[in-house]
């Protein structure tokens, strides 16, 4: 038995002692609500980059404590047709999968996670829904030079972890469900390191939940859905600014890094995590208790301006062509935003345009940019909020944003 596997019992055995915990609670607690343990397998499969692996598939083993919410008519419970929050740990077998070069190969994963199960129609028995996850994920078999050089899906032990899909589930008694799922599940090292080509996989399997206190989740479906009451937002404009930072992995330089130095000699350690950091003015109109719209301006700077005209007169071997395309380590850009809104948490997502950006040949990723992630308002720091994000290019990361704001 391996040292990782017995980790993964242990934190199993763990989160289930936590499960029980959470009953005695629920017992001695006078709410609507209940707690759950969910536990599940399901059948992977690698979903792109397929001629790189002989063996594609692998099996996920999941445990899960989860809380099926309830709460007054035209709350936020209600308006979401009463979802199920969780927290999770996921065992991928990835050293099943073969890789076709001797030079490539994974370990076993385990992640962990925070989720959110949505009903869109829920009958007597039955709910049809989606399924969304977002965690961090630990695998000791990433990118080295020398010993690993065809794994270049993810070059750190530490990924970002997302995924999403749909369910079936039966509710056969007021404590029992039984589930059956599909989704597409996505890691990466979001750009903390490289190389960073991220993993792609997905597939279905059959799970069980099991609910410590007796009564089913009422019949409902998202046609029928109650607006959430005024008490609970302001329907009005928020103007808010933020500023935020991060680090980046570069990958001309590690292009240009292979190039230049001897394969015998090159290791991630040669290539520098660059600081980068945003300022940013949304305005946003809540126009219900769901969702707001709006406009922002950005502006961002990075440190690596310098390294990419040296990565570019590697890869292209003209010094007159790479300065040709101008280099700024500032850049500025306008969007439209929307975020949705679960009491004091939003789903944040935003598309923009560039109207300033000098970055050299292999830093240009084109006029659009992406960012999406999760904002926080506290009530307690209230004017103040705090967000983390994905900037991306065509929706392949740049880098994670972590971000305090004042909403004016």
């Amino acid at each position: 038995m391996t040292g990782l596997f017995k980790k993964t019992i242990i934190t199993l055995v763990c989160l289930a002692g936590q499960g029980l915990s959470c009953y005695w609670e629920a017992l001695s607690q006078d709410t609507r609500g209940s707690w759950a343990v969910k536990t599940g397998a399901d059948r992977m499969t690698i979903g792109s980059f397929r001629d790189s692996y002989t063996s594609l598939g692998f099996n996920a083993f999941t445990l899960e404590a989860d809380y099926q919410t309830a709460g007054e008519y035209g709350g936020f419970q209600a308006g979401y047709n009463y979802p199920v929050f969780g927290i999770g740990l996921t065992w991928n077998t990835l050293s099943d999968v073969k890789f076709k070069s001797k030079n490539g190969r994974y370990s076993d994963m385990v992640t962990a996670y925070g989720t959110i199960s949505r009903d869109l129609v829920r009958t007597k028995h039955l709910g049809f829904g989606y399924i969304i996850h977002l965690g961090l994920s630990y695998s000791s078999g990433y990118y080295d030079a020398q010993t690993n050089s065809a794994n270049w899906f993810f070059s750190s032990p530490i990924l970002f972890y997302a995924a999403g899909g749909g369910h079936l589930t039966w509710m056969v008694s007021p404590r029992l469900d039984l589930e059956a799922g599909i989704i597409v599940k996505h890691n990466s090292s979001a750009r903390l390191a490289y190389p960073n080509g991220g993993l792609n996989y997905w597939g279905g399997g059959l799970s069980a939940r099991y609910r410590f206190l007796s009564g089913k989740p009422q019949a409902g479906n998202i046609f029928r859905t109650p607006k959430i009451s005024p008490e609970a937002y302001q329907e009005r404009w928020n103007f808010e600014l933020y500023a935020g930072g991060g680090v980046h992995a570069c990958a001309a330089e590690w292009r240009a890094l292979v190039k230049t130095v001897p394969r015998n000699e090159l290791s991630t350690s040669l290539l520098r995590k660059w600081p980068m950091a945003s300022l940013s003015a949304d305005a946003i109109y809540r126009v219900s208790g769901r969702f707001g719209l709006g406009t922002t301006v950005d502006g961002f700077w990075c440190s690596n301006t310098e390294r990419l005209r040296w990565a570019d007169s590697v890869l292209y071997e003209a010094d007159e062509v790479a300065s040709s395309k101008g280099y700024s380590p500032f850049s500025a850009g306008i969007g439209l935003v929307q975020e949705v809104f679960y009491k004091n948490a939003a789903l944040y997502v935003q598309e923009g345009i560039y109207l300033y950006r000098h970055m050299g040949i292999r830093g240009e990723h084109g006029a659009l940019y992406e960012r999406a992630g999760i904002r926080y308002y506290p009530p307690s720091l209230d004017p103040f909020f705090v967000s983390v994000c994905i900037k991306a290019h065509k929706f392949k990361a740049d880098y994670l944003d972590f971000s305090i704001g004042i909403r004016l």
